[in-house]
C-alpha cells in the first residue's frame, strides 16, 4: 500500500513536467506564426524567443516520450500494489468476518434470516474490494495530478489560478453532498436487495416443498415484492448522482467560462507576466486538474458504496460473542466425571422473549447414567439438550457439570467432550468418509469403518459406486444420512451422549442393530436421551417427564408406571406396536450398466443434434428472442442444453451481447432513448469546448485590443452555454438510464428467479445448481447487468458522441494530423480491451476464479445454514479451513491476472504523451509545409486530445462491462434453457371426475445426479380408489420414489403411471399437483407466520381463518398455536426454527389438509409426534383418508396394519402384498418386519 501511495503520487509529477513541454511548444508554435504574421505586441509570445523553434520543439519531443515510459512504468506500480494489496486485504477481511459469524452465539443467529446473511456475506465483500482496489490507485494517481498541475500553475501565474480556485468551496460541497447521498441509498438499496436474496435462498432450500404446494407464483411474488423497494431506492439514487453531478458540471464549467476571459484580461494588463504560452499552460493544467477531478467521482462512489457495505461487515467482525467457541478462557477439568444438573433454570429464546419455554426446571443427571426425557412437544426437551451444549444460557438458575457452572468451563474443551445425534441429520459437502471424520478430524481408515459398522451403515454404503467416497447430502435416503450421522457421533468416543431421537428415520431392522450399539455406546456414558417412540427409553436408568418447562415426574420406568401420571398416560397412548422408523429417497440400488450407457449415448447425440441446429437457426437469425429458440429445439429435440453446464466453448448466439441486453430492456425504450441522446449529447460537450478552446486562441492573435476583448466575452458566454448544455445531458442520462438498468435488473432477477423455479427436481441434483451457486448467481449477476444498460451505457454512448463530433471537427480542419493523432486510437482500444478481459477473468467467467469462489460460498453458505451442526460438532474451524482454501485458490487466480489489468491502465493513463509528441512533431512539419496553419494545428490537436479524454473516461468502465457482459452470458443461458417437467405449463388434459386409482405399470426408474443406479425395477403397483394402501420395506428400496413419480418430481425412464388409466404425463400437471396432499417426514416451513404457512397448503385461493383453524385443529395444533402470544401471526422462523420439531410437522399436516386432496401421500407423517400427540393426530387422519386414495409408507408398522392393502418394496419391486393378517400368515418379510417390532405390553408389564 505505501509503495503503490508513493508511486501513484509519483504519477501526478509526470503532469507538470508535460504542461512546462507544453508551454515551451506552445511559445515555439506562436513564434512560428510570428514569423508568418506580424503582431503588434509580444503580450502573445514567449518572453524569451527561441532562435530555431523547430529545433526546440523536436527536443520537446524526445522528452515526451522519455517522459511517457516513466509515467508507464510508475502507473503500473501504482496501480499493481494497490490491487494486490487490496486481494491480501480482501482475503483477510473475509476470513475475519466468516471467523467473527461462526464465533456468535445461536441466539444472535436466530434474531437474524441466514439467507440475507449470506447473501451479505457476498455482495458487500465486492463493494468492499471495489471500494479499496483498484479505485484507491486510481484516486491517488488523479488526486497527485490535481496537486502537482496545481502547484505548477500557481508558479506559472498565481492570479489565473486563484480564479479557478475559488470556485473550490462550492466543489467540494457538492462532492460532499453526492458522498452523503451514495452512502444513504446504497445501504438502502443494499437491504432491500439483501432481505429479496434472503428470500430466495429459503425458497430454492425448499424446492421440492414450493413444487409439491405450486407455490412458485406466491413465492414470486413474495421475491418481487422486496425488490420493488430495492428498484425505488436504485432509481432515487440515480435521480441524485445526476442531479448533483449536473451540478458539479455547472460550477466547473462555470470556473472555466471565467478563465476563458480573465486569462486574456492579464494578458492585456500585464504582458510582462503573462503570455499567451503561460494562460495556455495554465489554463490546460486547471482543465486538467478539473477533469481529474470529475473522473474521481466513479472512485467516491465507489468508495461510499464500500462504506456502506464496511459498516456492515466491521459491526459485524467487531461484535463480541455472547458465547465465544474461539476464546481459550474458562476451565479445563482434570477429572470429568459427568454429573449434570438444572438448578431453577428459567429460560426464553432471545427472538420469542415472549414465550418461556423453561420454568424454573430442576433435575439431576448422574454420570454414567442414561436419562430420558420425555413429554408433549413443546414442553422444553430439546432446550435442555441445546443449554448443555451452551447454544445458549439460561437467562436465571445454572447448569452444573461436575459442581461447576458450565458457563465456568472452556467451551471448546465442553462441546469436544459431548456427542450429538438430532432428529433431523445434516450432512455436509463432501464425501460420506468426510462426515464421518467431522466426528473425529484424525480418525484412521479403520475408525471410520468401525463407527459406520456400528451405525448400521458400512453394508449401504459399499453398495454406493465409490463407497465411502461417494458424495453424500441429498442423494442419500433420510435413513442413510441419520445412520451416517450416528457413526459420526459415535467414531468422536464422547464422555457426554445426546440423543434426539437418533433412531427416529432408521428402518425397523436397521433401528434394532443401530440401538444395540447406541446401548452399548451409553456404558460409562452420561446419557440424555429424548425419545417420543417410548419403547426405546424404558430401560433408561431415569426417565424425566416434562411440562410446560418443569420436571413433574422423576423414576423408572416401572416407578413411573405405578405413579399413573404424565408417564403413564403417554405409554398408554402410544400405539399397539412401537415400530422403528426409516426414511428413504432412494437414491441407492445396484448398478444397470447397459440402460445407463444407452442413456448416457443418447444424451451425446441428441447435444451434438442440438448444437448444430442451434448454430444454424441463430445465423439465419438477426435479432431473435433466446426463449423462441429455446422452445423450437426443446419441442423437436425433447432434450435442453441445461444452464451452467458447458456443452460448447464457442457462442452460442453471434448478436453481440449488448443488444440481446437491450433487447431484454425495450419496454423501458423510451428512457433507453432519451437516455441515449442525452449521452450522445453529453460526449459532444467535449469537443465543443475544445473547439471554443482553439477559438479563444485564436482570438488571442488579433491586434485589434477592442475587437479581441468583444470576440473573449462571446466565447465566454459560449462556454457557459456548453457546461449547462453538458449539466442538463448529464442529469437526464443518469436519471433516464438508472431507470432503464433497476428495470432490467428487477426483471432479469425475476426472470431468472421464476425460471429457477419451473426447473424440475432432478435439476436441483445436480452438484453445479447447489444452493449456494443458485443464490449467489441470481443475486450477483442480475446485478452486474446495470454494467450493460446503466452507467456502462451512458459512458460507451458518451465515447461514441465525443469521437464522431471530434472526427468530424478535426478533419474539416486538417485531415492529415487528425490521420496520425488516431492512429492511437486502436492502442487506446487495445488497452480498454485487455482491461475488459482481464477483469471479466478476475470477476469470474466460467473459469478456475468462479469455481474456486462458489466452492467457498458453497462452504460459507451451508456452515451459515446449518449452524447449530457446526457448533455441536466444534467443527467452526474446520469449515474455516475449507472455506479459506477454496478462497486461497481463488485469491491466486485473481492475483496473476491482476498485473495485466495494472498494465492496462498503466498504458491507458500514459498515451497522451506519445499523442503529444506525434501531433506536435507531425504539426511542425506541417507547419513548415504550409499545409495548417498554427491555429487549426492547435485546433485538430485539443478537439481530438479532449475528445480522447472523455473516450479515456469511459475506460474505468471497463470492469463493470467485463462483468456485466460475464453475467449476461450466465442469465442468458438460464433464460434458454426449459423444464423437462414445467410446473406452469398449461397443457394436459384435467378430467371432469376424479375417482383417484392409481397405477405403476412395470416403471423404471434412476435418478438423474444417478444415472448408473436403477432404483425401480419393473415396479408394478395398484392404489385402489378410496383405499389406503401403505408401503413398508428396508431403506433404499424405492418407497419414497413412488410418491416423487405420483407428483412428477421425476418421469419414469420406462412405464407408465397411471391415474385413473391415464398416463400422468399427459395430464395438465398444475390440475395434478392440486389434487394430492404431501405430508413429509422432515417438514419444511416457511419464515412466514403460522397461519400463511397453513395457507401455503392451497396456493390456487385465499384461504380463509375459518380453514385455516380447522385444519389446525384436525392436525392438533390449535391450542398449541392460540397459546402463543401473536397466535396464528406467531413467525416461524427460518426453517421453522421458532417451533419444536413436533410443532413443524402438525403445522405440516394442518398445511396438507387445507387443501382437501383427493389423494394423500403420507411419507412418514406423525413420526415426529409424542405419543399423545400422534394418537390423536393418526385418528385425524383416519378421518382424514375417508372416501380419499391414500399412499402411506411407514417405518411404525402399527400405523398401517389397518391399511387396505400392505406392499412390501425391496429393491425397487413388489415382493409382497396384501392385507395385514395375510402377510403376517405368508411368513415373509413382513412377517419379519413385524416380529422384530417390540411388543408394547412390555412397556405397560416391566
Amino acid at each position: 500500500m505505501i509503495l503503490g501511495t508513493i508511486t501513484a503520487f509519483a504519477s501526478g509529477v509526470a503532469m507538470p513536467i508535460m504542461m512546462w513541454l507544453f508551454q515551451s511548444v506552445a511559445n515555439s508554435l506562436v513564434n512560428i506564426g510570428k514569423g508568418n504574421a506580424t503582431t503588434t505586441s509580444d503580450c502573445y509570445s514567449s518572453s524569451s524567443s527561441n532562435a530555431d523553434p523547430i529545433s526546440a520543439i523536436e527536443d520537446i519531443i524526445k522528452w515526451y516520450a522519455t517522459l511517457g515510459v516513466s509515467s508507464i512504468v510508475v502507473h503500473w506500480m501504482a496501480y499493481g500494489f494497490w490491487m494486490s494489496s487490496t486481494e491480501r486485504q480482501i482475503r483477510r477481511i473475509r476470513y475475519e468476518l466468516f471467523e467473527s459469524i461462526l464465533s456468535q452465539e445461536i441466539g444472535w443467529f436466530d434474531c437474524l434470516n441466514a439467507g440475507e446473511l449470506s447473501s451479505r456475506l457476498i455482495e458487500d465483500l465486492e463493494n468492499i474490494r471495489e471500494g479499496i482496489g483498484f479505485r484507491v490507485a486510481d484516486f491517488f494517481c488523479l488526486l497527485s495530478r490535481i496537486i502537482a498541475t496545481l502547484i505548477f500553475s500557481f508558479y506559472t501565474g498565481w492570479k489565473l489560478t486563484l480564479v479557478f480556485l475559488s470556485i473550490s468551496p462550492l466543489i467540494i460541497l457538492s462532492v460532499n453532498l453526492l458522498v452523503r447521498v451514495i452512502i444513504r441509498y446504497t445501504e438502502l438499496e443494499l437491504q432491500a436487495y439483501s432481505t429479496a436474496n434472503a428470500i430466495a435462498q429459503e425458497v430454492l432450500g425448499a424446492i421440492r416443498t414450493v413444487t409439491a404446494f405450486s407455490g412458485q407464483n406466491k413465492e414470486t411474488e413474495r421475491y418481487e415484492k422486496n425488490l420493488t423497494e430495492g428498484r425505488r431506492v436504485g432509481i432515487q439514487k440515480g435521480i441524485m448522482l445526476g442531479v448533483t453531478q449536473g451540478l458539479v458540471n455547472i460550477v466547473l464549467y462555470g470556473g472555466v467560462a471565467i478563465i476563458f476571459w480573465y486569462g486574456p484580461y492579464l494578458i492585456r494588463t500585464e504582458c510582462q507576466n503573462y503570455s499567451a504560452g503561460h494562460w495556455m499552460v495554465i489554463f490546460i493544467s486547471c482543465l486538467t486538474s478539473t477533469f481529474a477531478l470529475a473522473n474521481l467521482f466513479p472512485n467516491i462512489q465507489a468508495f461510499a458504496e464500500a462504506l456502506g457495505s464496511g459498516g456492515y461487515v466491521f459491526e459485524i467482525i467487531k461484535r463480541q460473542s455472547k458465547i465465544n467457541i474461539f476464546k481459550n478462557d474458562g476451565e479445563i477439568p482434570m477429572n470429568f466425571i459427568g454429573d449434570i444438573e438444572f438448578k431453577n433454570v428459567h429460560f426464553k429464546y432471545p427472538s420469542r422473549q415472549e414465550a418461556p419455554i423453561l420454568n424454573g426446571l430442576n433435575v439431576k443427571i448422574p454420570s454414567g447414567k442414561t436419562v430420558a426425557l420425555c413429554g408433549p412437544s413443546g414442553c422444553g426437551k430439546s432446550t435442555t439438550i441445546q443449554l448443555i451444549q451452551r447454544f445458549y444460557d439460561p437467562d436465571d438458575g445454572q447448569v452444573i457439570l461436575d459442581g461447576r457452572d458450565i458457563r465456568s468451563i472452556n467451551l471448546k474443551w465442553l462441546r469436544s467432550n459431548i456427542g450429538i445425534v438430532s432428529q433431523e441429520p445434516v450432512l455436509f459437502f463432501g464425501t460420506i468418509e468426510d462426515n464421518i471424520r467431522y466426528g473425529k478430524l484424525d480418525a484412521t481408515d479403520e475408525e471410520v469403518i468401525a463407527a459406520a459398522k456400528m451405525a448400521n451403515a458400512h453394508d449401504f454404503i459399499m453398495q454406493l459406486p465409490h463407497n465411502y467416497k461417494t458424495s453424500s447430502g441429498d442423494k442419500l435416503s433420510g435413513g442413510q444420512k441419520q445412520r451416517v450421522a450416528i457413526a459420526r457421533a459415535l467414531i468422536s468416543n464422547p464422555k457426554i451422549l445426546l440423543l434426539d431421537e437418533a433412531t427416529s428415520a432408521l428402518d425397523n431392522q436397521g433401528e434394532k442393530l443401530v440401538q444395540e450399539a447406541l446401548d452399548k455406546a451409553k456404558e460409562g456414558r452420561t446419557t440424555i436421551v429424548i425419545a417420543h417412540r417410548l419403547s426405546t427409553i424404558k430401560n433408561a436408568d431415569i426417565i424425566v417427564g416434562l411440562e410446560h418447562g418443569q420436571v413433574v415426574e422423576y423414576g423408572t420406568h416401572n416407578d413411573l408406571m405405578q405413579r399413573k401420571g404424565l408417564y403413564y398416560e403417554l405409554v398408554t397412548a402410544q400405539s399397539e406396536k412401537e415400530k422403528e422408523k426409516e426414511v428413504d429417497s432412494d437414491k441407492e440400488n445396484e448398478m444397470e450398466e447397459a440402460l445407463a450407457q444407452q442413456a448416457l449415448e443418447s444424451t451425446k447425440h441428441r447435444i451434438r443434434r442440438q448444437s448444430r441446429r442451434m448454430s444454424i437457426m441463430l445465423r439465419r437469425t438477426s435479432v431473435v428472442s433466446i426463449k423462441s429458440v429455446a422452445s423450437e429445439l426443446n419441442s423437436e429435440t425433447g432434450y435442453d442444453l441445461g444452464l451452467i453446464e458447458e456443452v460448447e466453448e464457442k457462442p452460442l448466439i453471434s448478436m453481440p451481447f449488448i443488444f440481446k441486453i437491450l433487447r431484454l430492456n425495450s419496454p423501458e425504450w423510451f428512457y433507453l432513448l432519451l437516455g441515449a441522446i442525452s449521452s450522445l449529447a453529453l460526449g459532444g460537450v467535449m469537443p465543443a469546448f475544445s473547439l471554443v478552446f482553439s477559438e479563444v486562441f485564436g482570438a488571442l492573435a488579433e491586434t485589434d485590443l477592442n475587437k479581441q476583448e468583444a470576440q473573449i466575452r462571446t466565447l465566454t458566454y459560449v462556454m457557459f452555454l456548453v457546461g449547462l448544455a453538458g449539466a442538463i445531458s448529464q442529469i437526464i442520462s443518469s436519471v433516464t438510464l438508472a431507470k432503464a438498468g433497476e428495470e432490467l435488473t428487477m426483471r432479469m432477477r425475476i426472470l431468472s428467479f421464476k425460471i429457477i423455479l419451473r426447473q424440475e427436481i432432478g435439476w436441483f441434483d445436480m452438484d453445479e445448481n447447489n444452493l449456494g451457486a443458485l443464490v449467489t448467481r441470481l443475486s450477483s449477476d442480475a446485478a452486474s447487468l446495470k454494467g450493460f444498460t446503466g452507467p456502462t451505457f451512458g459512458a460507451i454512448l458518451t465515447a461514441i458522441g465525443a469521437l464522431i463530433t471530434g472526427l468530424v471537427i478535426s478533419f474539416e480542419a486538417g485531415w492529415k494530423l487528425t490521420l496520425v493523432i488516431l492512429c492511437f486510437t486502436p492502442l487506446m482500444v487495445f488497452t480498454g480491451l485487455i482491461q475488459g478481459q482481464q477483469f471479466s477473468k478476475a470477476a469470474g467467467n466460467k473459469n478456475e476464479a468462479t469455481s474456486d469462489a462458489e466452492d467457498g460460498g458453497k462452504y460459507g453458505t451451508q456452515a451459515i445454514e446449518n449452524i447449530r451442526t457446526v457448533v455441536s460438532l466444534h467443527r467452526e474451524e474446520n469449515f474455516i479451513q475449507l472455506y479459506e482454501e477454496a478462497f486461497d485458490r481463488d485469491f491466486r487466480s485473481r492475483m496473476f491476472y491482476l498485473h495485466y489489468v495494472a498494465f492496462a491502465n498503466a498504458l491507458a493513463n500514459s498515451l497522451m504523451f506519445f499523442i503529444h509528441a506525434a501531433a506536435f512533431g507531425y504539426g511542425v512539419k506541417l507547419i513548415q509545409s504550409k499545409e495548417m496553419s498554427f491555429y487549426n494545428v492547435f485546433r485538430v490537436f485539443s478537439v481530438v486530445t479532449f475528445a480522447a479524454m472523455s473516450i479515456g473516461r469511459s475506460a474505468s468502465m471497463a470492469p463493470s462491462y467485463a462483468k456485466g457482459k460475464a453475467s449476461a452470458k450466465r442469465i442468458l443461458e438460464l433464460n434458454k434453457r426449459e423444464s423437462k417437467i414445467d410446473p406452469e405449463d398449461s397443457s394436459g388434459i384435467t378430467l371432469s371426475d376424479v375417482n383417484g386409482n392409481i397405477e405403476f405399470r412395470d416403471v423404471r426408474f434412476r435418478y438423474p445426479a444417478r444415472p448408473k443406479l436403477r432404483i425401480l425395477r419393473h415396479l408394478n403397483l395398484t392404489c385402489n380408489s378410496g383405499a389406503t394402501t401403505a408401503l413398508v420395506g428396508p431403506s433404499g428400496s424405492g418407497k419414497s420414489t413412488t410418491v416423487a413419480l405420483i407428483q412428477r418430481f421425476y418421469d419414469p425412464l420406462a412405464g407408465t403411471v397411471l391415474l385413473d388409466g391415464y398416463d400422468i404425463k399427459t395430464l395438465n400437471i398444475q390440475w395434478l399437483r392440486s389434487l394430492l396432499g404431501l405430508v413429509q417426514q422432515e417438514p419444511v416451513l416457511f419464515n412466514l407466520s403460522i397461519r400463511d404457512n397453513i395457507a401455503y397448503g392451497d396456493n390456487t385461493r385465499q384461504v380463509t381463518q375459518d380453514e385455516i383453524e380447522a385444519a389446525a385443529k384436525k392436525a392438533n395444533i390449535h391450542d398449541v398455536i392460540t397459546s402463543l402470544p401473536e397466535g396464528y401471526e406467531t413467525s416461524c422462523g427460518a426453517k421453522g426454527g421458532q417451533l419444536s420439531g413436533g410443532q413443524k410437522q402438525r403445522i405440516a399436516i394442518a398445511r396438507a389438509l387445507v387443501r382437501n386432496p383427493k389423494i394423500l401421500l403420507l411419507d412418514e407423517a406423525t413420526s415426529a409426534l409424542d405419543n399423545k400427540s400422534e394418537k390423536i393426530v393418526q385418528e385425524a387422519l383416519d378421518q382424514a383418508r375417508t372416501g380419499r386414495t391414500c399412499l402411506t409408507i411407514a417405518h411404525r408398522l402399527s400405523t398401517i396394519r389397518n391399511s387396505d392393502k400392505i406392499c412390501v418394496v425391496d429393491r425397487g419391486q413388489i415382493k409382497e402384498s396384501g392385507r395385514h393378517e395375510q402377510l403376517i400368515s405368508q411368513q415373509g418379510i413382513y412377517y419379519k418386519l413385524n416380529m422384530a417390532q417390540e411388543r408394547p405390553e412390555n412397556l405397560k408389564d416391566n
